[in-house]
């Protein structure tokens, strides 16, 4: 059965597959061609509309010229849990890593979860910027980064001081930890905020939006969280 579906939020911040463009690992695999090894792996890739999408069988000849991006192992059922892929799997992970536990650490949260949402967010892709302006390793917007004193500032290479790994790490995390205290702790609503923004949870009497997309995200950072946890 295949399991296709177009993957972005509603904030505006990037799909896995959109911000790993540049992150091009199997870029020989074109054309629908799959080893038979790989044929129970779920695969993501980019189409020539900027569409993410994900499958668990090879691609049919309409996608043929499409450019493969990393493989994504499937979520397996073990004693009645589920148990999702590693997060670790992205490169970039090594880079971020201190950051990422730094910035958990100082607002008190698990290290496990704020890697969770970095893989989610950007595969650990410090450069990622999203069509609608998120920036870096955690795809905060500008606005929200000003919201916590980082504001645009002129540098050589033009980029937002949010960009920077350490910063943007600290920014990120510090949105996670406020929207878990509105939410009373709850992962699963704090993510959905952090996709969605906390207006769309609180108008849908604090439950998570009847979006495809943000039910995805908190789907895929919840898979990576667990993975962590094993």
């Amino acid at each position: 059965m295949s399991l296709f579906w177009k993957e972005s939020d509603e904030r505006g911040h990037p799909s896995l597959g959109t911000v790993m463009r540049g992150v091009v690992l199997l870029a020989f695999l074109l054309g629908g061609w799959l080893p038979s090894s790989w044929a129970n792996q779920v695969w993501e890739f980019v189409d020539g509309e900027g569409v993410t999408h994900i499958g668990n069988v090879p691609p049919s000849a309409a996608t043929r010229g499409v450019i493969w991006l990393s493989r994504v192992p499937p979520a397996s059922v073990v004693k009645g849990k589920d148990r999702g892929p590693s997060a670790l799997q992205f490169p970039g992970y090594d880079d971020v890593k201190q950051h990422l536990e730094a910035a958990a650490v100082a607002q008190s949260l698990d290290p496990a979860f704020v890697i969770a949402v970095a893989a989610a967010e950007s595969a650990f892709n410090v450069k990622a910027v999203s069509r609608k302006g998120a920036l870096g390793l955690m795809q905060v917007m500008p606005a929200t980064a000003e919201r916590y004193g980082v504001a645009a500032r002129p540098s050589s290479d033009g980029e937002h001081a949010a960009m920077e790994p350490k910063v943007n790490a600290q920014i990120g995390t510090r949105y996670l930890a406020d929207l878990l205290r509105m939410f009373d702790g709850d992962k699963e609503l704090a993510l959905a905020a952090y996709n969605a923004g906390e207006g769309a949870v609180i108008k849908y009497g604090r439950r998570i939006p009847p979006y495809p997309e943000t039910q995805q995200y908190v789907e895929k950072v919840m898979r990576f969280y667990r993975g962590l946890l094993r």
